[in-house]
């Protein structure tokens, strides 16, 4: 069999489980995919290592989150005096040699973790015997959930126009392990694989995971509650910041959604989806997922971790976050920060919302010596004690939030008045005035254009902006908006293919 290096973070999992042979019979930190895929252990400490990778600065613990892609819609400022790399990125100026260096790096990323899910699948059939109760389902599930997700946002960032998409080949879809270059395959193809391997982890996943059968508080024990789990094993908890069975739910719907853009009939998918999410319960009846309120805002939960369907887990996040965006951090960077933000925010958020907006109050702040500049802290939230479940830390970065499924019923709608009804619950619990519903006299373009800036303030700095303006193919901001901070193009969203891709699909 294939030998294949697992990285250092391998090491790490294994210090972290006080395995202090391992050091001793591989010296070199290193070891091969026969050696560690012999227990069910060892296929749990790979998987952990794809999450361990999904958080690099390159994807989703920077570029991908708050980072390049944020730049890439406009949601900072780039003013730094010391680089033309921001501009040009923001720019759309992709030939810029440090912007093509960032985003040959995300896309390199992204294929290591599909790399990462890739050593797993390519021999857990084999090895199905070794697993106990429902570790195989899981496993596999996941890793064939991670896989789709990654190469999913490989297709948005990478991939063609999603109105337009043509009949070309466009991007590979890996689903072996080899150090070749795969061949590209056409937009239509690539999104059935994406959905291929989410309809076989939704497969495994229904009626195996934890998160079916217990609540969001159960797998996360606090305090006393950690004497009195009732799992015997402690790798089933905290699903909701693993690919679990409603996550995979949550990303087709938004694959759906995507693919919808240049085949309407996908949005009856989408909404199925999205739908199922919503409505999903615990043992005892609740929500599984709710929309989160002020009560959370006041609480220090910024993120709104009741919402997360799937997360990463970053045990440092509050430290990061105020290096990030905090007044001592990159403020006095020039970067992560709205200059003039009054003409930007108040086309986000209208100052008839602004005291009932709970995306607005306590969010935003201006720095204290220059109050030309205004700084986000949604993710400068509370590093509370974890002996109590109201003000345990929040330490989640999140992927998926059910508040997107509740935009994504009320896109897909097919009547005004079922639309209404889907945005208007959504309103009613981020402190939106919607009373009148959609304007009677297009209330589609309405509805639209509602949704675009939906999209912007509900998930700032967690990298949609940029995604919803090529999903809409928006040229220039709705007229309603009456600061037109940013304008696309065809070329500026179609993000080029490092070189060697390139070289190597033309030969």
């Amino acid at each position: 069999m294939k030998k294949i290096i697992i990285h250092l973070f391998i090491v790490a999992i294994l210090l972290m489980s006080s395995c202090k042979k391992w050091l001793e019979v591989v010296p070199e930190a290193q070891t091969t995919k026969d050696e560690l895929f012999t227990t069910q252990k060892g296929f749990r400490d790979a998987l952990t290592g794809a999450y361990i990778d999904m958080k690099s600065s390159d994807i989703y613990g920077g570029s991908l989150m708050w980072g390049n892609i944020e730049y890439m819609a406009k949601n900072w400022d780039a003013v730094n005096p010391n680089s033309q790399a921001l501009p040009n990125l923001v720019a759309g100026n992709y030939s810029d040699a440090t912007v093509r260096g960032w985003l040959d790096n995300t896309y390199a990323a992204l294929y290591k973790v599909i790399a990462d899910a890739n050593g797993i699948l390519d021999v857990i059939d084999a090895k199905q015997s070794i697993f106990e109760e429902n570790n195989y389902a899981l496993i596999k599930g996941e890793s064939l959930a991670l896989r789709a997700f990654c190469h999913f946002d490989v297709l948005r960032m990478f991939g063609p126009m999603p109105d337009n998409p043509g009949t070309a080949s466009v991007l590979s879809y890996v689903k072996d392990v080899t150090s070749n270059i795969h061949s590209p395959i056409p937009y239509q193809d690539f999104g059935q694989a994406v959905l291929s391997d989410l309809d076989s982890a939704e497969t495994l996943l229904k009626g195996t995971d934890p998160i079916t059968q217990s609540s969001i508080r159960d797998l996360n024990p606090v305090g006393d509650a950690l004497n009195d789990v009732k799992f015997e094993d402690d790798y089933l908890l905290y699903r909701q910041i693993r690919m679990n069975y409603y996550a995979v739910l949550a990303l087709k719907a938004r694959v759906y959604l995507w693919l919808a853009a240049n085949d309407p009939s996908q949005q009856a998918n989408a909404a199925k989806y999205a739908q199922k999410v919503i409505s999903a319960v615990d043992q005892k009846g609740a929500l599984t997922f709710r929309l989160g309120t002020e009560t959370d805002r006041v609480a220090g939960d910024n993120t709104m971790s009741p919402e997360h369907i799937l997360a990463l887990s970053v045990y440092n996040l509050a430290a990061k976050a105020t290096s990030t965006f905090g007044e001592t951090g990159s403020l006095l960077r020039y970067d992560f920060n709205i200059q003039d933000g009054f003409y930007y925010l108040n086309n986000l958020f209208p100052v008839n919302e602004r005291t009932s907006d709970v995306r607005w109050t306590g969010m935003w702040s201006y720095k204290s010596n220059n109050a030309n500049y205004v700084m986000y802290k949604k993710y400068i939230q509370r590093d509370g004690s974890d002996q109590n479940w109201d003000t345990r830390p929040i330490l989640q970065i999140p992927l998926l939030r059910i508040s997107e499924m509740y935009l994504i019923l009320t896109e897909c709608a097919q009547g005004k008045e079922e639309a209404e009804t889907a945005y208007a619950t959504f309103c009613d619990k981020k402190g939106i005035p919607f009373s009148n519903g959609f304007n009677s006299d297009d209330w589609q373009t309405d509805r639209k254009n509602k949704l675009i800036r939906e999209y912007v303030r509900e998930f700032y700095a967690e990298g949609q902006s940029f995604f919803t303006y090529k999903r809409f193919h928006v040229i220039t901001l709705p007229t309603s908006w009456t600061y037109s901070y940013y304008s696309g193009t065809t070329a500026k969203y179609i993000v080029p293919l490092p070189d060697r891709e390139i070289n190597y699909h033309n030969n």
